[in-house]
């Protein structure tokens, strides 16, 4: 009888310990550790300066270098730089271009990446790795680009308007606010209870979402209203900075780097 009692206690115990961890998984999100990971030089033409914030130069940088996160990278007149990121990722950036690496971070193990670049002002090519999870995003001023595996460029120009332009792949694009809202959404809060819904109302320049499909783009005025995408005539958008990069990515070898289709 006190052999089944204590069956029973153990039993009970057991369950109330499983409840137990069930909550607590429940409550708190687990954590994936992520290193903060360096992104590579593997090309380098004319001259590029580490600088910051202020734009003031901190050194020169040559083929070779790593940079991590937080870096900002100013390009000078004919210059182009090509960057190998953690997650196998490559991305390049064109004569007269402003970037920061906002982040790099990586797991290996379980292939999850949280890839962000800012842009300032310049021109910038990214060829994205496949079969990772996470994210990799390109940003500027009005608006966050955000991909999977894909090919893609973005042009920055001075007075903030945005060019984003798909050749192979689909992409996220949305109004920087809205970006930065649904990043924050994802981390864990605490339910208070019901709440009303708001009804309908107008989507302000905030909130806006748009997909852009292989071979189209989008444009993103100053004050950060985008245009619906459209189709672009690829033969009519050759110059030497695509023809560059589509050379330089079919020299990229590997499982991650097949020509296009």
């Amino acid at each position: 009888m006190r052999r089944q009692k204590l069956v029973i206690c153990l039993w009970s115990a057991m369950v109330v310990l499983f409840w137990f961890g069930e909550v607590l998984s429940a409550s708190s999100p687990v954590e994936v550790k992520m290193g903060r990971g360096r992104a590579q030089i593997t090309v380098l033409k004319g001259v590029a300066d580490l600088v910051k914030e202020d734009q003031s130069k901190i050194g020169d940088l040559k083929k070779g270098d790593y940079l991590a996160r937080g870096s900002i990278v100013k390009t000078g007149p004919g210059a182009r730089i090509e960057l190998k990121l953690p997650d196998r990722s490559y991305i390049r950036f064109a004569e007269k271009t402003t970037f920061e690496l906002v982040s790099l971070a990586t797991n290996k193990k379980d292939k999850r990446r949280d890839v962000r670049v800012k842009m300032m002002v310049g021109k910038t090519w990214a060829k994205v790795s496949k079969n990772r999870r996470g994210r990799f995003a390109l940003s500027a001023k009005t608006a966050v680009a955000g991909v999977r595996g894909t090919t893609y460029r973005m042009n920055v120009n001075p007075d903030d308007s945005v060019v984003i332009k798909v050749y192979w792949g689909e992409i996220l694009v949305e109004a920087k606010k809205q970006a930065e809202a649904g990043q924050a959404m994802t981390k864990p809060k605490r339910v208070l209870g019901p709440t009303p819904i708001a009804g309908p109302r107008p989507v302000t320049l905030e909130e806006w979402t748009y997909i852009v499909s292989s071979l189209q783009q989008i444009n993103i005025s100053p004050d950060g209203k985008p245009a619906k995408p459209f189709r672009f005539d690829i033969m009519a958008d050759l110059n030497d900075w695509v023809r560059w990069n589509k050379e330089r990515d079919k020299q990229l070898k590997g499982d991650e780097y097949q020509d296009q289709p």
